[in-house]
């Protein structure tokens, strides 16, 4: 509870209080009382639709909420941040975009004719969502070129399309729980209002992730949008202002793919042993208009980075990229895959039962802890994780700071808890050993660092590469 709703009930005691006071005897104590009702926070008695519609700054969001009616149901409902009602409906925290988070149209610069709006473009057709960039800007920017195309069946197609897909991406942007900004920081991740229907994280809601930074001070969520204003409340909620709009994550080797410079070594190996469909998920067309999702549903991905190859000895990196090292590469991927499960440090769906968490907020415990031994792709090898979460100490002023260790077969994790269409991917900066250890530093070479878990690999990997 926050302090201001402490401070009537200190009042009102010390209002009655007062007559034990000599002086005081004849004070009218129930007057005291009825003033503190002028000076007393009211609670909002708007839902978080009308406080987005009643302010201009979100103008043009409550211009694409106004396209679909569930969404508009859900984030204008007087009960959703009821007890009794089932998380999956309600709307408790809204991530809102404000005005200057869109993009705005670009003039035209040509002849008249290049004036008129493309209506081809405005929306895709039906069962053709899965086409167009879901980025909830653009949209906005299609769902206000409506208004220039005259009234017909055509139009009322397109709205109604377009209806569908942003009704997706703002259900990315809701939590079926009330946090503020203080509690949304105890956790690394949250399930969103998002669940798909093709079977990605087996049919479980699609997750974001939060991170509060001390310098500067920053509360980001999914590592690339900030939140610009805090703590908004609704009689149904609360809003939190973020500069840019949220989009559902893509596949886990989508999400690498897109970051050459970070994962260019290891998206190259995985399409090159064809372990593409390990970690991604795609759409594949069928005849006419079938088709389907294809690849994995649900995966964890420790993925090592450019880095971790480039500090491979010489000759090893060689060997790996070669022909007669892809086997080799290939077993070595896949004791980095978790098939079938879901693994971020706060949560688990779909393995092996875990240590209960600890609840213990005394110097050096963590609020929870727990070990796992999960499966790889690589059959009958596992990985050992260890995740420990901390409430720093420092005394600092704002919300409590928390922080994870994260540890994979003895190797620090990070970043962690990136939150993908079919599961969880997790950055490493060393390729896993998959003899189950490790050893305590690296070596220099000049300039060059070398691994030093990989010294000896002409003694055992060609022959372990080469078992069944």
């Amino acid at each position: 509870m926050r302090i201001h709703n402490f401070v009537p009930l200190l009042c009102v005691g010390g209002a009655f209080a007062l007559p034990t006071l000599p002086w005081l005897a004849q004070f009218p104590v129930q007057g005291l009382v009825r003033c503190w009702g002028m000076f007393a926070p009211f609670p909002e008695d708007r839902t978080i639709y009308q406080v987005l519609k009643d302010d201009e700054r979100y103008s043009r969001l409550v211009k694409a909420i106004d396209l679909s009616d569930r969404v508009i149901d859900l984030l204008d409902d007087p009960a959703c941040f009821s007890p009794t009602r089932h998380y999956s409906f309600s709307a408790s925290l809204f991530f809102a975009v404000p005005n200057t988070g869109i993009p705005h149209r670009q003039p035209s610069h040509g002849d008249d004719d290049d004036d008129e709006l493309d209506c081809t473009s405005v929306a895709p057709k039906r069962g053709d969502e899965r086409d167009i960039a879901h980025d909830l800007g653009h949209l906005v920017l299609q769902v206000e070129e409506l208004d220039d195309i005259p009234e017909s069946r055509d139009k009322d197609h397109r709205k109604e399309a377009l209806g569908r897909i942003i009704r997706g991406i703002l259900a990315y942007h809701i939590l079926p729980e009330k946090l503020d900004s203080a509690a949304l920081v105890q956790n690394s991740t949250y399930a969103t209002n998002l669940t798909l229907k093709d079977g990605s994280m087996d049919y479980q809601p699609l997750r974001l992730s939060v991170q509060s930074t001390i310098v500067p001070p920053r509360l980001r969520i999914n590592t690339v949008v900030d939140v610009i204003k805090r703590d908004t409340e609704a009689s149904n909620g609360v809003i939190h202002t973020i500069n840019i709009p949220l989009l559902p994550p893509p596949s886990l080797f989508g999400e690498m793919f897109a970051v050459p410079e970070v994962f260019s070594y290891v998206t190259s190996a995985i399409q090159r042993v064809d372990l593409t469909g390990a970690v991604d998920r795609w759409w594949s067309p069928g005849k006419g208009d079938h088709g389907s999702f294809v690849g994995a549903g649900i995966t964890t991905f420790f993925a090592p980075t450019s880095g971790a190859f480039q500090r491979l000895p010489h000759k090893l990196r060689h060997f790996l990229f070669s022909p007669f090292g892809a086997k080799a590469l290939k077993k070595l991927l896949e004791y980095h895959i978790v098939p079938q499960v879901a693994l971020h440090t706060d949560y688990v769906h779909d393995t092996a039962s875990y240590t209960a968490f600890v609840d213990d907020q005394k110097t050096g415990i963590p609020l929870y802890a727990y070990n796992l031994t999960v499966p790889t792709l690589l059959e009958n090898y596992s990985l050992n994780v260890q995740v420990a979460r901390y409430k720093a100490k420092i005394p600092l002023p704002g919300p409590a700071r928390y922080f994870t260790r994260f540890v994979v077969n003895g190797r620090d994790v990070g970043p962690y808890d990136i939150p993908a269409r079919n599961g969880a991917l997790h950055v490493i900066t060393n390729l896993l050993d998959p003899r189950g250890h490790h050893k305590e530093d690296d070596k220099h070479y000049g300039h060059e660092s070398v691994d030093v878990d990989w010294e000896d690999w002409e003694d055992w990997l060609p022959q372990w590469a080469m078992q069944d």
